[in-house]
């Protein structure tokens, strides 16, 4: 799976659904419509495909005529927030939750827990995001037949965010990574489970071998070099259950590392990689794994951090369990940053800021860029796919990418597409809420989201302009020439004054003048 960095992107930001919904949830956890038009992962399971969004899970199953009907899933046992992570997996679903913090006059990501049903999401179970509950700066724990080893202790949530989740399929462990907690994971089916954490090898160790720590010398901390270990800032995992060995690999800022889990302790050794193993970079923000007719390939998808921001980078892959590594440098060579990747046999989809690309014939030199443009004609705001997915319905193939602004979908490999957004759908009413309505709110300016939509009931096609205030009621901008989709009418603004530049943190009063009417609506606008 492969999860976005919430301080990097937004949930986001990192940076984080579909068999039928009878047969699947209760029918009071259904809402109709998605829970939000960000869309960081997609996963097609049978006949239902599951979105994980910047609010949740949403769904999308299908109606008798295969048309897709979108839903989202509800609960009040489900963290809050957005979702840097999900499971999805026969019966079993689990998500992570995030949500931001505002301190030292900037927000900051918080980790909201883990959730996890094993009933196709009709009875939830919750787990607070761990904390390490002591005075002192360091926790001594035991692992494996020793005790004492030594971690520092996270007494927080912030920056404390799952980022990245996965499940065993023998033992019932869950498993997640966080920036600052580093490697955990607990006994789902225990009735009060507790996170344990799983020690990793220090920047200068390439082994971590179970019940041979030397005590005295190891010490895990997140904290940035030389004091703490870039090793141990934790933000993928991807656990392999295929054959008879469960291999677990674990991408960090300083590579990434493949644990052989002991069956009878769950003791795990491990062996890491990074650079210096032929890897093209080292932050490892996700992990995939390719399954070939003749082999497993296994993608690390990693950032060069050198500018405390995602940029172009190279994707590393091993075919030998990481014996060796090789990287392409495509992506790095044409300026794109790659979030997620997908397959389809030999064929490999890579989710970018410049787009969804794609390989033909298992050719990894030489890749295509789809042209994604809505054939209702609705305006696509940003070239950012996050994920993508293939899947098929009664023999139809269908080609799915989601965006920070709605999800695309093609029938006809990418020669047309359809997109779907959410919003509070505006009617004919002299109630202001029920008239305007602005999107995304709060509107979150940063690198990959910088327009903002407010949409309007236009029955009568009056002419319209809008108007944008800050709260002490200062002017800041008029907008025009909206454009008509059906009933409605929609502004698009950028977050910027007359004068073109970006305003400020803060809530922004907008007036619709609709012929003789007047209508307002609120918004928050916040800077990431």
């Amino acid at each position: 799976m492969v999860y976005f960095l919430l301080y990097l992107i937004p949930i986001n930001f990192i940076f984080s659904i579909f068999i039928n919904q009878h047969s699947f949830l209760n029918e009071h956890n259904i809402e109709n419509d998605l829970n939000s038009n960000a869309i960081y992962e997609i996963v097609g399971l049978q006949d239902t495909i599951w979105l994980r969004t910047g609010s949740g899970i949403s769904f999308i199953s299908f109606d008798n005529s295969n048309n897709p009907l979108f839903q989202s899933m509800n609960d009040n046992n489900l963290p809050q927030g957005g979702s840097p992570a999900f499971i999805i997996d026969n019966d079993f679903i689990a998500l992570s939750g995030a949500s931001s913090t505002y301190q030292n006059n900037r927000y900051r990501p918080m980790g909201e827990g883990i959730s996890w049903s094993i009933d196709k999401g009709h009875n939830w179970s919750y787990i607070e995001q761990p904390i390490d509950s002591v005075d002192t700066n360091y926790i001594w724990t035991d692992w494996g037949n020793q005790d004492s080893i030594r971690f520092k202790a996270i007494t927080t949530t912030i920056y404390n965010v799952s980022y990245d989740i996965e499940k065993t399929r023998y033992n019932n462990y869950i498993y997640a990574t966080s920036f600052a907690g580093g490697l955990r994971r607990f006994k789902y089916t225990e009735q009060d489970p507790k996170w344990e954490l799983i020690p990793l090898p220090m920047d200068s160790q390439d082994s971590l071998i179970c019940n041979q720590i030397d005590i005295v010398d190891y010490e895990y901390d997140p904290v940035d070099p030389p004091i703490g270990n870039d090793n141990h800032k934790a933000f993928s995992i991807f656990i392999d259950n295929s054959g008879g060995f469960q291999y677990i690999w674990v991408g960090t800022g300083d590579g990434i590392n493949k644990g052989i889990i002991h069956p009878e302790t769950n003791c795990i050794d491990w062996f890491h990689y990074n650079e210096s193993d032929g890897m093209g970079d080292r932050w490892v923000i996700g992990i995939r794994n390719q399954i070939l007719e003749d082999t497993n390939r296994l993608w690390a998808i990693s950032w060069d951090p050198s500018l405390n921001t995602p940029i172009p980078h190279n994707l590393s892959y091993t075919e030998d369990e990481g014996q060796t590594w090789n990287f392409i440098s495509f992506f790095k060579e044409i300026g794109a940053i790659v979030y997620d990747l997908n397959f389809d046999d030999n064929d490999i989809y890579a989710s970018t800021d410049l787009g969804l690309y794609r390989t033909y014939n298992g050719n990894l030199n030489v890749w295509f860029l789809y042209d994604i443009q809505d054939s209702n004609n609705q305006i696509i705001m940003t070239d950012v796919i996050y994920s993508s997915s293939i899947n098929a319905l009664n023999n139809q193939y269908t080609l799915w990418a989601g965006s920070p602004d709605g999800l695309f979908y093609s029938s006809d490999d990418g020669y047309s597409w359809d997109m779907y957004r959410t919003w509070n759908k505006t009617e004919n009413s002299k109630d202001d809420d029920k008239r305007l309505s602005a999107y995304p709110n709060p509107f979150y300016i940063d690198e990959t989201s910088d327009r903002l939509r407010i949409v309007y009931y236009n029955g009568s096609n009056n002419h319209a302009e809008l108007d944008i205030f800050n709260f002490s009621m200062q002017h800041i901008v008029k907008l025009k020439n909206p454009v008509i989709i059906g009933d409605e009418g929609e502004f698009i603004w950028d977050g910027k004054n007359h004068f073109y530049q970006y305003v400020s943190n803060g809530v922004y009063l907008c007036r619709l003048t609709l012929g003789s009417d007047v209508y307002w609506t609120k918004l928050m606008v916040i800077h990431s």
